[in-house]
């Protein structure tokens, strides 16, 4: 029974949800195999979607996936990232990828580093813009559905074109992204704490029922 009591004890406690997340929003499982290139109707400036994330928190990383429709060459990519307002709010981070290299007609994986962290709401927008690219690229943003962690409204898109945001419909998708960092703290809930409570009740008869006892002699 003393053998058992301790890391039943531990068990217990490690049960205790923890505040700490790595992915915050992940729209990276299911590949609907559709493109929204940068070039399509108006010329689109930049390309995104508004998102909800599991909790508030801080984000150091961010990913994202173009294809290039077009010719080998390097191109400039940057992630914006925005309260939610109409359509956008105010700018929370810019984030900057230069040279980046493309074989032509091939997908490539952008990942951003949000330096020390973002701390960001649970509702944002994020949009993605390219520049500097080689003649006859022709670069857009891969849509993806449903998300795995997080959610998002899969019937709109956010783009800018020519200085200008708007919603853009889609057709039941949304733009490949994953932001990882860390959770906002939240409050334990009744039961965890009781959980807590009990764990640290029988850690304490362990510890009390391996302390040695001294063996009196008495006296005949």
């Amino acid at each position: 029974m003393k053998c058992t009591l301790l890391p039943f004890a531990l068990l217990m406690l490690g049960c205790v949800p923890g505040v700490r997340a790595t992915v915050l929003y992940d729209n990276t499982t299911t590949n609907t195999l559709d493109t929204l290139f940068y070039s399509y109707g108006p010329p689109y400036t930049a390309l995104g979607d508004q998102i909800h994330l599991i909790s508030t928190g801080t984000a150091d990383q961010a990913e994202v996936e173009l294809f290039n429709n077009g010719d080998a060459g390097t191109f400039d990519a940057e992630l914006d990232i925005f309260n939610v307002g109409s359509p956008v709010g105010s700018l929370l981070g810019s984030f900057d990828l230069t040279g980046i290299s493309s074989v032509g007609k091939d997908v490539i994986d952008l990942t951003f580093d949000l330096g020390a962290g973002l701390t960001v709401p649970q509702d944002l927008i994020f949009t993605v813009s390219v520049s500097n690219m080689s003649p006859n690229m022709d670069l857009g943003v891969d849509m993806f559905e449903p998300p795995t962690v997080g959610s998002s409204d899969n019937s709109f898109m956010i783009a800018e074109s020519g200085g200008v945001f708007s919603q853009l419909g889609t057709n039941s998708e949304n733009v490949y992204f994953q932001l990882s960092g860390t959770a906002g703290a939240s409050t334990p809930e009744a039961s965890s704490l009781t959980l807590l409570g009990t764990g640290l009740l029988v850690m304490g008869m362990a510890l009390r029922s391996r302390t040695p006892r001294v063996r009196q002699n008495s006296k005949r």
